[in-house]
């Protein structure tokens, strides 16, 4: 049980963490870092015979990448509509 509870812990750490790379830098890169990570990290546990390649072992792996990449694009949409509106300020101060 305490594992599971500092599994989630470090999920939501990570999760926090990538959502303020996303949404607080200007390049996108800096947002992928992580889920990028994660991906090469979920194929070396595969490659390495550490866990087997079967399919109720997979699938936490398929979720937490879709989960991770998933928040990098919308950590990016959301950067997109700050800059925008910031931008509209901009101009409206201008005029």
């Amino acid at each position: 049980m305490i594992e599971l509870v500092v599994g989630f812990a470090i999920a939501a750490v990570l999760l926090i963490a990538e959502y303020l790379l996303c949404t607080k830098l200007k390049s996108p890169l800096w947002g992928g870092v992580i889920p990028v990570l994660i991906l090469a990290g979920t194929i070396w546990i595969f490659a390495s015979g550490r866990i087997p390649l079967e399919t109720r072992y997979l699938f936490p792996f398929v979720i937490l990448n879709t989960l991770f990449f998933g928040d990098w694009g919308t950590g990016r949409d959301k950067y997109k509509k700050i800059k925008q509106a910031e931008m509209e300020r901009m101009k409206a101060k201008d005029i």
